[in-house]
């Protein structure tokens, strides 16, 4: 986590020797959300080392696609929970707009740019492991576009189905995954065109520091006073980065006493773990992108999404640890 941090100091660099413009926060965050995250699918259902698909392909289809339901049900559970909640939290908020923004800070996490990243790191690469994380990416970037635009908007006519539908991130999860289960047109394995594998891969590995580039410009661009003395912000932190990983491994532990047994692939354990370490991500990057495209709270969306994920930086280790604890699980 202190390597990621380092990667905020450029973005906080450059936008105080003012070589970063109006606008270019929102470009380098759109590079992030309609290029890289869908490189990310990409990367995780169709690219492997030769070593790892031969793996792949030795585990039944069937038992993958339990494992993937399972992932998608403890997902959905997840994210549908945190709404309850910060529903009976913010609601006598006299706030309604600027409350939305905080109980969206508080459902959705940072688990494409960082999460993707963060887990390859803590498994040492694992396939397996990405996998079951981009399966909660598509529960949150469906639930994103739909949820997570009346929270920001409070109408529920700005949820377009078309945007939902033709959302590069969509269409890159359904192209990815028909080529996994169907590997003999996973041309990105096809040995005479290896050389193709790279233009994703680059692309994937850019999500993790672009993201924390961002948040350095963030930093950089937002007066302290406004960063750290809004109490509803550290409210939306503190359901972010410690009530929803603990709720996530509640919903878990039941899944995993009943189907967790015989497991026939590695890692078998991140079927339930993904959820938990997505949702111990930081706030989501896309509250921002969101509030300045949508007309919503920009300047208390920043300010959470900032503030506490500078936070996190302490939060997401110690919780990790804890959660790997709770499981009986090396770290």
């Amino acid at each position: 986590m202190a390597v990621l941090a380092l990667f905020a100091v450029p973005g906080f660099a450059l936008k105080k020797l003012k070589k970063i413009g109006e606008g270019g926060t929102l470009t380098l965050s759109n590079l992030l959300l309609y290029v890289c995250q869908p490189a990310l699918a990409i990367k995780a259902f169709c690219i492997f080392s030769e070593e790892d698909w031969e793996y792949i392909q030795s585990i039944e289809k069937l038992t993958l696609l339990k494992n993937f339901g399972i992932t998608l049900a403890i997902s959905v559970l997840a994210i549908g929970l945190m709404l309850g909640l910060c529903k009976l939290i913010f609601i006598k908020a006299k706030d309604k707009s600027t409350a939305n923004v905080y109980s969206f800070v508080a459902i959705f996490s940072n688990c494409g740019f960082l999460g993707i990243p963060f887990i390859e790191m803590f498994t040492g690469g694992n396939p397996l492991a990405s996998m079951y994380m981009m399966v909660f990416n598509v529960v949150f970037t469906v639930m994103c576009w739909t949820v997570g635009v009346v929270l920001i908007t409070g109408n529920f006519k700005d949820i377009k189905i078309k945007k939902l539908v033709c959302n590069p991130a969509i269409i890159a999860n359904v192209f990815a995954l028909l080529l996994f289960f169907v590997p003999q047109i996973n041309f990105f394995m096809f040995d005479e065109v290896a050389e193709l594998r790279i233009f994703p891969q680059y692309l994937a590995y850019m999500t993790a520091p672009l993201s924390m580039v961002i948040v350095g410009i963030r930093i950089a661009e937002t007066p302290a006073k406004q960063l750290f003395c809004k109490k509803g912000v550290y409210l939306a932190g503190g359901l972010r980065l410690i009530v929803a990983p603990f709720l996530t491994l509640l919903i878990t532990l039941p899944f995993w006493g009943l189907l967790g047994q015989g497991a026939e692939s590695g890692f078998e354990e991140y079927v339930y773990l993904a959820p938990v370490i997505a949702m111990a991500m930081s706030p989501a990057a896309s509250v921002v992108a969101m509030a300045e495209s949508f007309g919503g709270e920009k300047d208390t969306a920043t300010a959470a999404f900032v503030t506490n994920t500078v936070i996190s930086l302490v939060t997401i280790p110690l919780v990790l640890m804890a959660v790997m604890a709770i499981c009986g699980l090396s770290v």
